[in-house]
């Protein structure tokens, strides 16, 4: 009895290794396998420099709502774009703003400064004033960018380069800087900033964000007014039509009301993804999209209905068997997610402006992982639970939930 007890136990460790082993797998595909894999495709592309061309005339809309204690700051930082001043047309873009914001702009337009004012007063949020630019300006080129941001002097120059000197682009968004000294936060977009660059690259289905990005006019459509994120509707959208979103590493953007604890990253987190999955769920507004744009968008709806699953199912697995006689696979697969995250983020500390050591970044990563996992288990999904901490909340937080 005691022998068929002991195989019972060895069967069944044998049954978990199994599982275990099945959900480490696909764990991995979802997450550094894609990367992994969309880097080797870029890396085996052929490259084309880009021809030099004449800058054209555009338009810069910003966007705001009660935003006083920026705005001014902002209008400054347009005055150090390197794009050149007689081709850029600066617009503030005003959505019913009830505090000084329009009072400050109209002071910095009486001393000089070449700015045309909107005022949207019935405004219902960041979308119609999205849809008003985009319906009523005759530039071939729109670059959109929110109040609360900074942008590098080259920031523009380098959207409009990528737009125009690309075959069928229609959006081209910036990578985005956080100005948070929370480092899941600098991760995060750190680790953004790369799968949507590689998947505009690959599937020409990037993402973008509302910091900065620029439209090309001349293939543009309007957001649905039943839209959350603007930024995520434009971008699937368009390349549901079969147009390139692409993300322009060169063009920097620094977004400033971002998280500055893990409680503020778990809600900005689910908030945003939120408004991500429900964009994903409801696009496209095309009949016969690119399988491109299909694979992008399947393997995004996996990683945010699953992928939370998987690693809370390969965590629990794993304390089982450190008590089995296969304890050294969690401890390898740990060792290997460990190196996969690791070597991509050594970016931070290459390049970073607030360069972490290796050992904070190794404790970095893994509290990002612990915080995105509790983001994602937690995110509501259902349209009719949005709400402040679900996704329908303005992407700026002073806009009214619609």
């Amino acid at each position: 009895m005691i022998n068929g007890l002991w195989d019972f136990h060895i069967m069944i460790d044998a049954i978990l290794l199994k599982i275990y082993l099945s959900c480490c797998v696909l764990l991995w595909l979802s997450s550094f396998g894609y990367v992994l894999i969309l880097r080797l495709l870029v890396f085996m592309k052929p490259q084309r420099a880009q021809k030099p061309v004449d800058l054209p005339q555009i338009a810069v809309a910003i966007l705001t709502l009660n935003e006083e204690h920026g705005i001014v700051q902002k209008l400054g930082d347009m005055e150090l774009c390197d794009y050149p001043r007689d081709r850029i047309k600066t617009i503030v873009v005003d959505g019913g703003s009830t505090d000084r914001t329009i009072e400050l702009v109209q002071k910095e337009f009486s001393r000089g400064k070449k700015i045309e004012i909107i005022r949207l007063n019935g405004c219902r949020g960041k979308i119609d004033q999205v849809n008003h630019i985009l319906t009523n300006r005759s530039e071939e080129i729109i670059v959109f960018t929110d109040s609360d941001s900074r942008l590098e002097p080259s920031c523009i120059r380098e959207l409009v380069h990528t737009l125009i000197g690309t075959p069928q682009s229609a959006v081209v968004g910036a990578a985005v800087k956080p100005e948070t000294m929370l480092l899941e936060e600098q991760i995060h977009w750190h680790f953004l900033n790369t799968i949507w660059w590689l998947e505009g690259e690959i599937l020409s289905s990037a993402g973008i964000s509302g910091v900065c990005y620029a439209v090309n006019r001349n293939v543009s459509l309007s957001i649905a007014q039943d839209a959350i994120a603007e930024d995520i509707h434009l971008a699937l959208n368009f390349s549901a039509q079969g147009y390139r979103v692409r993300i322009c590493p060169q063009a920097k953007a620094v977004e400033l009301r971002v998280p500055q604890t893990p409680r503020e990253f778990i809600q900005f987190r689910r908030r945003r993804g939120a408004s991500y999955f429900h964009e994903l769920v409801t696009s496209p507004r095309s009949p016969n999209p690119p399988f491109s744009w299909k694979l992008a968008r399947i393997v995004r709806l996996w990683q945010f209905s699953w992928t939370s699953w998987l690693s809370a199912a390969v965590l629990t697995a794993s304390g089982l068997l450190l008590l089995t006689q296969y304890r050294i696979y969690p401890l390898a697969f740990l060792a290997a997610l460990i190196l996969s995250a690791f070597l991509p983020a050594m970016g931070l500390i290459n390049h970073g402006e607030k360069r972490p050591g290796i050992f904070a970044l190794s404790f970095g990563m893994l509290r990002f992982a612990a915080l995105t996992l509790v983001s994602l288990l937690s995110l509501k999904k259902s349209p009719s639970q949005l709400g402040p901490l679900g996704g329908r909340e303005k992407i700026y937080d002073n806009y009214p939930t619609v």
